[in-house]
């Protein structure tokens, strides 16, 4: 209610620094791998590689860095395998924080043949029509968890009979030709490649 000083007037603002931001990148453990198969008479190599373009020119090696969230393209291959006869169908590829693929933390990328419509940005290319498989999808860490990575992918062979190897994809909707025939029911190829950041 009353005052014995002078009143004084104090101009002040306050700043807040901008917070140093940090780009994550995540490398590859290795360039590629590679296993060998066996699968009743058929004996193959197969090979996942994942590249930084669309037309798979530039390999991303295990010294590259890649930015989260960045677009990569995985492409599965084998040799030794007569397309004529029997081709590759990449069945389900995910992942998971551990190098085991049945590992309680799993996020699924390709299931029964078809991108998982939940991630916009799966695409899948060429998968039953031949002796190899692309597909892409944007990187990612798993949240509080370890920095590690494992993609893994199951692989069966298809006798080709009358193009009906491809599984049908639409809308979102998954589902595969009922007249796919199996060549390998029992023992389906697994690879499974790492990366870290």
């Amino acid at each position: 209610m009353i005052n014995r000083q002078s009143p004084v007037q104090i101009d002040f603002s306050c700043y807040y620094a901008q917070p140093e931001i940090k780009s994550l990148a995540i490398r590859l453990k290795h360039r590629a791998v590679m296993q060998e198969m066996t699968s009743g008479e058929w004996k193959y190599n197969l090979t996942m590689k994942a590249y930084s373009d669309a037309e798979r020119n530039n390999v991303i090696q295990s010294d590259t860095y890649i930015q989260l969230d960045q677009n990569i393209w995985v492409e599965i291959e084998t040799e030794g395998l007569n397309e004529k006869v029997v081709v590759v169908v990449m069945d389900s590829c995910w992942a998971t924080d551990q190098p085991s693929p049945s590992g309680a933390l799993r996020y699924d990328l390709i299931t029964n043949g078809c991108a998982n419509p939940a991630d916009q940005t799966v695409k899948v290319e060429g998968n039953g029509l031949g002796t190899s498989n692309l597909f892409s999808f944007n990187s990612f860490q798993f949240t509080g968890s370890s920095a590690d990575v494992y993609l893994h992918c199951k692989l069966e062979l298809c006798v080709t009979q009358s193009n009906a190897c491809a599984p049908i994809c639409s809308q979102g909707a998954r589902r595969r030709r009922s007249a796919f025939t199996k060549y390998e029911d029992k023992n389906p190829a697994l690879i499974t490649m790492a990366w870290s950041n």
